[in-house]
């Protein structure tokens, strides 16, 4: 390799002006193909959508912020450049580390390796940070030469800081990473994983930490652990904004990176050139290291897959076997890597995973155990995900309707949290028999990974000195319905998971009722009807048990409330809201509101067979329509009062999960006199009578 470098006299300045023109007569088309594939997926884009129909999208803010917000959705070539150019720059400019002869010649020049280091390390940030700054610029001018008012100064900005602190974060990674290895391989792979660890290594940890802890909140950590990575948390920004803390995160990362990789340089020696780690503190942590993360890789794979620890272990047995001498291989360059000395190694690996197995497995800590004082409890979060706890604080970027340019706001979810005495005493309660329960629901954890019939329970303690302790179980609910009840049918509970009690009538514009599996639907627009419809909903929603909010039996129709600021609330039209039907009776809507066995021709009812025995039954469709007419036994039913027996009781359209049932059911196609059909089931404890007698028969 020739090597056509001017050197200054000094060997203490910061840079050298020869290596640093050199480097960019050389790596010039980096930054030549950057800028470009920069301006193709920004200001070209921002272009292509300014040149599209005014009616379809030139109103839309949103579809041109998706651009300078990294949406992969929308500006995936950007996205992907960000992350793979600053990388291949890094792995370029040092490429001659990982040639023992380019190496050897570069550093018989009179230059000192901190100024090699730093001349390399200004050249590669000029080549990123150039064109994205041509970019920011290029793109103010087009917008501002358009006038499109949609995308300002602050955008753009915002966009270039983004980008060129990713590019710099990116860029000295896989610098640093360039000092431990000597394979250009090698460093740009170990380059991602290292920006992904953060992330990657918690989710491996969490993941299998929650097959032997009962009761890790699994669900609360994990978008939490996703963000440490600044990969993944790049392609979140078109959510989250990037905050000032994760900013300075980022500098001081990069920051350390850049001294420790001059650290590294400086103590690398020459001769390690073909090395997949040149420093031989750091390749038992890298053997070790690849061994436990491929173990934990390949074990949670089995188990997603097969449901059981005893695949569990296989797993992790096969991952670390093969991740250890794979390693070994890699570091030797050699194939006679199966030697007693390395299998003894191998066997010290596994006990230490076994002592520690054991460790999560008792529960040494006491974790599964532990609950909080009840005196010192403020408030308790319940809920089936801990999503609404997480995302009521969260910068939620504004939603907007693509079909009309009209702006929509994000209205957040609203957290279970229970403050009344009353509810959190039963959720207390309901705690201490789980824990009470843990050996028989964690045995059944380990056992078999889901029971259809199993319900997740997150729940979040805020005590009297502002710490939290939160929990995450996976319970049978018919187990623990007694403790349930009294906290789902409480008007707290009931006020915080029906938006409709929280609703300002004012706010209102329109109310639809929509019938379900017809075309049929109601409009309410006058004031006060309004009013008295939003009334006897709520009233409907009080009065509501535990039970029929369990029952799974599909609504007569969708209602869906319009409000002034363009937002909507939706609920159905619940088979046990008898003041809601009673007011459309009182009103002259009642059949156009709901499917009536007036609009049914008739419906064909069948024995389910092994239902009990299936994981997953697929009710009959219009295709089996007229094979269920010829089989023998079933019944057909045209008779208005039974149609509506029939109606009322049924359960679950579409395919139904069986879970822990242990009734047999009865499958039903209903054929609507539009040609259209609709299947359901009805269980054997609410069938009606003439339905049992018919098969009793």
């Amino acid at each position: 390799m020739k090597w056509g470098i001017m050197v200054m006299k000094s060997k203490t300045s910061l840079l050298n002006r020869g290596i640093l023109l050199n480097d960019f007569k050389r790596f010039a088309w980096i930054g030549a193909g950057y800028l470009l594939i920069l301006l193709l997926s920004v200001p070209l884009k921002v272009f292509m959508l300014y040149s599209k129909s005014e009616d379809m999208i030139i109103n839309n803010t949103s579809v041109y912020l998706r651009i300078f917000q990294f949406d992969t959705n929308a500006a995936l070539l950007q996205v992907m450049s960000l992350i793979i150019v600053p990388v291949l720059t890094g792995l370029l400019l040092f490429r001659y580390l990982q040639d023992s002869q380019a190496s050897d010649m570069l550093h018989t020049l009179p230059v000192k390796r901190e100024t090699l280091y730093q001349t390399h390390v200004m050249a590669g940030i000029i080549l990123l940070f150039v064109p994205l700054i041509l970019t920011a610029l290029v793109t103010w001018a087009l917008a501002a030469g358009l006038g499109i008012e949609h995308v300002n100064g602050t955008d753009i900005l915002s966009w270039l800081a983004v980008s060129l602190l990713m590019n710099l974060l990116f860029f000295i990674c896989s610098v640093a990473v360039g000092m431990i290895t000597g394979m250009s391989t090698v460093q740009g792979v170990l380059s991602f994983i290292l920006l992904l660890l953060p992330s990657g290594l918690s989710l491996l940890l969490l993941n299998n930490m929650s097959k032997y802890i009962y009761g890790l909140p699994y669900g609360f950590y994990y978008d939490n652990v996703t963000h440490l990575s600044p990969l993944i948390r790049l392609t979140e920004n078109s959510i989250r904004s990037i905050t000032a803390v994760e900013i300075v995160v980022y500098l001081a990362s990069s920051i350390a990176l850049y001294f420790l990789g001059r650290r590294l340089y400086r103590k690398r020696r020459l001769e390690t050139a073909g090395d997949a780690i040149t420093f031989d503190i750091l390749r038992p942590v890298f053997k070790y290291g690849v061994t436990f993360c491929f173990m934990l890789l390949v074990g949670s794979y089995f188990y997603s897959n097969q449901g059981n620890m005893g695949w569990t272990y296989f797993g992790y047995f096969l991952g670390s076997l093969l991740a250890y001498f794979l390693a070994e291989i890699l570091l030797n360059k050699s194939l006679q890597v199966f030697q007693l000395r390395r299998l003894k190694g191998y066997g010290i690996y596994c006990l230490v995973i076994i002592a520690l197995l054991g460790l999560l497995h008792f529960d040494c800590a006491g974790y599964e155990k532990r609950l909080p004082d009840p005196v010192e409890v403020r408030s308790i979060y319940l809920d089936y995900s801990f999503y609404a706890l997480k995302e009521k604080d969260n910068n939620i970027r504004t939603a907007v309707n693509v079909r009309d340019g009209v702006q929509y706001k994000y209205q957040p979810p609203v957290p279970a949290i229970f403050t009344e005495k009353d509810n959190i005493a039963n959720i207390y309660a309901m705690h201490q028999k789980i824990v009470a329960n843990r050996l028989d629901g964690k045995k059944a954890f380990l056992t078999k990974r889901t029971n259809n019939d199993s319900q997740q329970i997150c729940l979040a303690y805020e005590l009297e000195n502002g710490r939290h302790i939160y929990r995450q179980y996976e319970i049978a609910a018919q187990d623990y319905a007694a403790y349930l009840k009294p906290i789902y049918e409480s008007r707290e509970y009931k006020q915080l998971h029906n938006e409709i009690l929280r609703i300002n009538i004012a706010d209102i514009n329109l109310i639809e009722v929509s019938a379900s599996g017809i075309n049929k639907n109601v409009h309410i627009i006058d004031p006060e009807l309004i009013a008295q419809a939003v009334g006897v909903l709520q009233s409907d929603v009080y009065e509501r048990s535990y039970e029929e909010m369990t029952d799974m039996r599909p609504p007569w129709a969708h209602i869906n409330i319009s409000l002034k600021d363009h937002r909507s609330v939706d609920l159905g039209w619940e088979k046990s809201y008898d003041n809601f039907g009673k007011w459309l009776i009182d009103l002259g809507a009642y059949n156009q509101a709901r499917l009536l066995p007036d609009d049914i021709a008739y419906a064909i009812v069948d024995k389910s067979p092994d239902l009990n025995k299936q994981d997953m039954y697929k009710l009959p469709s219009q295709l089996d329509l007229q094979d269920l007419e010829e089989k023998p036994g079933i019944l057909k039913i045209t008779d208005p009062e039974k149609l509506e027996l029939c109606l009322r009781n049924l359960r679950n359209y579409g395919n139904y999960n069986r879970g822990n049932m242990e009734q047999s059911a009865y499958s039903v196609v209903f054929l609507l006199k539009n040609g259209a059909t609709f299947a359901g089931l009805l269980f054997e404890d609410d069938a009606p009578a003439f339905v049992k007698e018919h098969f009793a028969g």
